[in-house]
């Protein structure tokens, strides 16, 4: 399985002009000067800030991208008997269902050769044996992506009364004049699966015919562990970071000399 992790990062431009807008929108919103809108009501043009910053929706800050070999990339490299599954399946797909229903085992532990059971019966359902000699396999092309979940984040905020409260944004002055923003870490979330439809053959590969419904149910199948795979391979701590570096540059723009998270 090839996988490459790469943060998503925005122009430098873009930065600039939405920083620009979202202080613009604050000095609106507050209708006060400039200079009195930093001074006396810091944290008020902090949350106007973020309340900008909200039309957003999501911010995808980071992509975890992987070409995986199905069903093989899915087995966590162990050995498996994929000739005693065929047989099973091939005697009686039903009863192959129930025993691979880890419920009716004691402790609920399926035994080894039952394991890569689901597995399995994927591979059938979509149209691949790889319990045959002549086996075949699908290479897919995926990227996860995450990012900033600007609605949870904001959700976190306790504005209080006067509007000037806000729990979660902390705004100090020092003797030099310097602010410093102490606000609430931003969650990050997964935000898209993107799984690309091919033409193997283009690609040197074998091009394995699948129906509509074949492919769909191999995506809907191999969700849960795309998703493991990415989170494993420290996706989120990406999107963590970029989402940080990104508000850093939003809120600096927006006159603040430093930023800290609390976390």
């Amino acid at each position: 399985m090839a996988k490459k992790h790469r943060p998503l990062l925005l122009p430098s431009i873009f930065l600039f002009v939405l920083s620009a807008s979202f202080l613009f929108a604050a000095w609106r919103i507050n209708d006060l000067p400039l200079k009195k809108l930093f001074a006396s009501r810091k944290v008020s043009a902090s949350w106007s800030i973020l309340e900008e910053i909200r039309s957003l929706n999501e911010l995808e800050t980071a992509a975890y991208d992987m070409k995986v070999v199905f069903p093989f990339d899915f087995t966590g490299g162990d050995e498996v008997n994929w000739t005693y599954l065929k047989l099973q399946y091939d005697r009686d797909p039903k009863l192959f269902s129930s025993k691979i229903n880890p419920v009716q085992y004691p402790g609920g532990l399926l035994p080894r050769e039952w394991k890569y059971g689901e597995l399995y019966r994927l591979c059938r359902q979509v149209g691949i044996d790889p319990g045959r000699p002549d086996y075949q396999f699908v290479v897919m092309t995926v990227s996860i992506r995450a990012g900033l979940d600007i609605d949870r984040w904001l959700a976190g905020f306790s504005i209080g009364e006067p509007f000037e409260a806000v729990e979660g944004i902390t705004v100090i002055r020092d003797e030099d004049g310097g602010k410093t923003l102490k606000i609430k870490v931003a969650p990050v979330s997964v935000t898209s699966f993107i799984i690309k439809d091919r033409d193997g053959s283009s690609d040197g590969f074998p091009d394995v015919p699948l129906t509509p419904e074949g492919w769909r149910l191999l995506v809907e199948g191999l969700r849960p562990g795309l998703r493991e795979m990415a989170l494993e391979g420290g996706l989120l701590e990406t999107a963590a970071e970029e989402s940080e570096l990104f508000l850093k540059e939003i809120f600096t723009a927006a006159g603040y000399d430093n930023v800290e998270f609390i976390h």
